[in-house]
């Protein structure tokens, strides 16, 4: 599978997760709930792309550290 079918694969997944639990959770109507999710899909995916982002940065910074501060090694 190539790396926009995987994608595409996710959003069409998220997409009718979303729809799915609008309609049955809070009651809205599916035209409602397939507008809403239409929304949502897109903004999920970039919240994810945003984080992943932000967390190679501060690797690459030096922010994030891989081993434990000296406080939690002597516990």
């Amino acid at each position: 599978m190539t790396k926009w079918q995987k994608n595409a694969a996710y959003a069409l997944a998220l997409y009718a997760l979303v729809v799915v639990l609008l309609r049955f959770s809070s009651g809205v109507e599916w035209g409602i709930a397939l507008l809403i999710a239409l929304v949502i899909t897109p903004l999920a995916f970039w919240m994810g792309w945003l984080r992943r982002r932000m967390s190679e940065q501060a690797q690459e910074w030096g922010r994030r550290r891989f081993r434990p501060w000296p406080e939690e090694r002597r516990r």
